[in-house]
């Protein structure tokens, strides 16, 4: 079932399930597969990790040394946006051992950082009880002779991150129950009704402790940054606003600066503002704060990445929809009438052109108003919504005899819903940037050898 609302004179329709986050459930999922490595194995080739020991003794590898070479393997093995072999095994271990090997490693790196500033450092450091041969670090770490030597791990932190990225996007929605699940629970939403539970994914809260290791820090790092956008992109145009909260939450903290950043944040509070999940939303006790609270948040987000980058169209576009829904006509007009002189590409004219005439509308000025969705009209022949605004605006200002033709505009469009070519129906998870141009930039960082 697909339902149908009419909103200031704009048809929306959704019939995609939506994800919200809901109370914390006291289910756990159970563990079933462990690190099968028995030895340590090193993906790049390099020496296996020694421990001292008495002559003629042999050590047993420490368990934890196993684990750490086990989640590496994965990470190497990983071809990033493949549904793999090693996602598959990363996407089937338990959330202890991932966090653990993902701890290991995080601290190891402190390590060598730490010994390379130490003007007469030994010849080996001390972890987990454990004594390790400072040259061995650079295989332990899977890092290259150069990365050792400067203390720079972001490549592997960016790899790694992107394993457990593509392990909750590709992997753990087809896995069996709750594997994958963290303890909180989620609401599935379709057409403003509740349909099902879903799942918070704890590989997205191991991939951002990876990210925050790369320094001197995320904020300063280029592909930190790509790493943010993309994942957000994605979780928003799966409308999987449960991890996308904490996700864009997150992001702001660390990459305070970022327009982009901003625009998404703005963007998760819009499209929790709809009427396609607010009434769920506050049925399920989901969120309480209101569609008016999230569309404050939304023009504030667009506000500051406006700051940010004054050139950011799409920004100033959605920033002009809300303050028409918050009832700020007037300066809806102002930044809509800038958008529609800068917007580049049919879809997003199309957005400023239809909110700028329903702009007109509203502060009056019905001349400007039906110039504005005949453009909009224009750019997209089969849409409904601006044929549908045409005869709304003359209903209120023409009389009937105008409201009567142009209805009839709207009534003769195509009636099969394949042939409907209406972007409004797109607004809420469409944006220039795709979330697949986004990660395949992404896969090309942080994998060049794979996108050969």
């Amino acid at each position: 079932m697909t339902t149908r609302c009419l909103a200031a004179g704009f048809l929306i329709v959704a019939a995609l399930p939506l994800v919200v986050e809901a109370e914390a459930s006291t289910s756990r999922w159970s563990p079933f597969v462990e690190a099968e490595a028995s030895t340590s194995r090193w993906p790049d080739g390099g020496r296996p990790f020694r421990v001292d020991a008495s002559p003629g003794r042999q050590t047993p590898t420490p368990a934890w040394l196993d684990r750490l070479s086990a989640w590496l393997e994965l990470v190497n093995g990983h071809r990033p946006g493949r549904l793999d072999m090693a996602a598959r095994m990363a996407g089937f271990s338990t959330e202890g051992d991932l966090q653990a090997a993902v701890s290991d490693y995080l601290n190891l790196v402190v390590i060598l950082r730490r010994e390379l500033g130490r003007p007469g450092r030994q010849g080996s450091v001390v972890y987990n009880e454990t004594s390790i041969a400072f040259a061995d670090l650079r295989a332990l770490l899977a890092l290259t002779d150069e990365e050792a030597a400067a203390g720079n791990a972001n490549r592997m932190l960016l790899k790694a991150a992107t394993l457990h990225a593509d392990v909750a996007m590709l992997v753990v929605p087809t896995l069996p129950g709750r594997v994958g699940c963290s303890a909180r629970g989620t609401v599935l939403v379709q057409d403003g009704n509740r349909v099902g539970s879903g799942c918070v994914c704890f590989h997205w809260t191991i991939a951002r402790a990876l990210v925050d290791g790369v320094k001197p820090e995320p904020a300063r790092d280029p592909g930190a940054r790509l790493w943010y956008q993309a994942t957000i992109t994605w979780l928003l145009a799966a409308n999987d606003f449960a991890n996308a909260d904490l996700h864009v939450t997150h992001a702001q903290l660390v990459l305070p600066g970022d327009a982009v950043i901003r625009y998404l944040h703005g963007r998760y509070h819009e499209a929790f503002a709809s009427p396609l999940i607010q009434p769920a939303a506050r049925e399920s006790g989901a969120d309480v704060r209101g569609a008016k609270v999230h569309l404050e948040e939304a023009a504030d987000h667009y506000r500051r990445a406006l700051r940010e980058n004054p050139r950011f169209v799409e920004a100033r576009v959605h920033r002009g929809f809300v303050l028409l829904e918050l009832s700020h006509e007037g300066e809806a007009v102002s930044e809509l009438r800038r958008a529609v002189a800068e917007a580049q590409g049919a879809q997003l004219r199309y957005y400023a052109e239809l909110f700028l005439g329903r702009a007109e509308a509203a502060t009056g000025n019905a001349a400007a108003a039906r110039g504005r969705f005949e453009r909009a009209a224009g750019l997209y022949p089969k849409a409904q919504s601006p044929r549908l605004a045409l005869a709304l605006l003359a209903r209120d200002r023409a009389g009937r005899d105008r409201a009567r033709r142009d209805m009839q505009d709207v009534l003769s469009l195509p009636a099969a819903e394949r042939e409907w070519s209406d972007p409004w129906w797109d607004y809420i998870g469409w944006q220039n940037r795709d979330a697949e141009s986004l990660r395949a930039e992404l896969y090309r960082l942080v994998a060049p050898e794979a996108s050969r």
